[in-house]
């Protein structure tokens, strides 16, 4: 029977028709109520129940997103769990967050492996009617569909906890990832922050350096917690903030960790790409040779931390670099041919700084060598501090720009770096750190 048997345009069956993403699918016709899909895509496995409950997972049977009752849910590879409600708010849809309890957490794990256990009883008894994709489509054969189901039902209560323990076990306090990086795989060479000098007034976390050993079994822990998820990311971030500040040996000791213990996949596509973060620019920071030693070890991308151009507003921060010692980081990296982002904070120094820092920073950038497949990314000051339950905004001793405000800012800054995206063909964007979480 084919795909016209699905006569009802949910999700479901529409993607039984159309979704090419999915190199295996099949629709499943219940005796009562909306029709079924299930279909594998590249490093996941998807459900879909009509238009709702909707289910995600990776191939090791870990749901990662959900949409149930009109509420999105996403759980991170640490096991926590966050709804997520669009609400209107005016003119406006706003994303309303709430981190779910272990109870509730617990009790939606249940839910998503319930689920699982009754489709197997459902397939068991013989009332589910398959519907096979179209002639140009692979069918996703009963008996895989059967083997992936109980992949799901494995994960019970204690398989969640083990699994929380082994991720505690082998991450501290993660690091400020920067926009291109927040689907990486994440590696600790360094945890916390040196000097207690974090990016845009984050907390500070104690600084420890991983010894050679210690980062090669943390390597191996990562990639064991990842198992075949890993097949979903795109890079390898090496953290911390400071960890390009290290002995240039050390750091391509730990760029050869990662080859060894990552690189080959002949699934990887461009999961071998290293990128790293640096905030700290003053000396002593790598040189153009010790650049071209780390890319010749796969570091691709390298992201800087610039919470202002205006020095005054930098101090505010605890940072004392100069302007000069940015544009000779940009001239080494750029020399050895690695690519380059500047992640810039939009509020930075509030109320009390807004126009001198817009104006600043617009000149500060502008006067760096920047070209096409650079990237500007303008992240808000006060996401940046809150998003791991950051001091409290009077911390600082300026006023939080908000609203409107900064918004304009935004807008002021993107339009003061005009000529660096029509004339160099630099990519300037607005980014949030929340909707790229969804």
């Amino acid at each position: 029977m084919g795909p016209s048997a699905m006569t009802t345009q949910t999700e479901a069956a529409c993607l039984l028709d159309a979704g090419a993403l999915y190199h295996e699918r099949v629709g499943l016709l219940p005796e009562a109520g909306d029709p079924l899909f299930a279909g594998f895509k590249r490093a996941a496995f998807s459900l879909y129940f009509g238009d709702s409950p909707i289910f995600h997972f990776d191939l090791e049977g870990r749901w990662q997103r959900a949409f149930v009752e009109g509420i999105h849910y996403l759980k991170a590879l640490d096991t926590t769990v966050q709804a997520i409600d669009r609400v209107r708010v005016e003119k406006s849809l706003v994303l309303r967050r709430k981190v779910l309890g272990f109870a509730e957490a617990s009790d939606f794990d249940s839910l998503v492996r319930n689920t699982a256990i009754g489709l197997i009883d459902e397939l068991g008894a013989g009332r589910l009617r398959r519907v096979e994709p179209p002639a140009t489509s692979t069918p996703l054969s009963s008996d895989a569909f059967r083997a992936f189901l109980e992949r799901i039902t494995r994960w019970d209560a204690a398989e969640w906890i083990a699994h929380s323990e082994a991720y505690l076990a082998t991450y501290g306090p993660l690091p400020f990832l920067p926009p291109d990086c927040q689907n990486a795989v994440i590696l600790q060479a360094t945890l916390g922050h040196a000097d207690g000098l974090t990016f845009g007034g984050a907390p500070p976390a104690e600084h420890y350096v991983r010894s050679a050993s210690e980062f090669l079994e943390h390597a191996r822990v990562v990639s064991r917690l990842r198992g075949r998820r890993i097949l979903q990311c795109r890079g390898i971030f090496l953290g911390g903030s400071d960890v390009l500040r290290r002995p240039a040996d050390e750091v391509v000791g730990y760029l050869e960790v990662i080859r060894d213990t990552f690189v080959g996949d002949p699934d990887a596509s461009n999961r071998d790409e290293v990128y790293a973060f640096l905030d700290d620019l003053s000396p002593p920071r790598p040189d153009a040779r010790a650049f071209r030693r780390f890319k010749e070890h796969r570091l691709h991308r390298v992201s800087l931390g610039v919470e202002s151009g205006d020095p005054s507003i930098r101090g505010l921060y605890g940072k004392s670099w100069a302007d000069e010692d940015l544009g000779e980081v940009v001239a080494d990296i750029k020399g050895a041919g690695l690519a380059l982002s500047l992640v810039v904070i939009a509020g930075a120094g509030g109320e009390e700084n807004a126009d001198a820092h817009a104006e600043a920073t617009a000149r500060l950038l502008t006067s760096l060598p920047l070209e096409r497949g650079d990237i500007v990314a303008l992240l808000d000051a006060e996401e940046v501090r809150d998003s791991k339950g950051g001091a409290p905004p009077t911390a600082t001793g300026f006023t939080p720009l908000a609203g409107v405000r900064l918004s304009d800012q935004h807008e002021a800054i993107k339009g003061r770096l005009r000529p660096l995206r029509a004339e160099r063909g630099v990519k300037v964007v607005s980014y949030s750190l929340e909707k790229q979480m969804i």
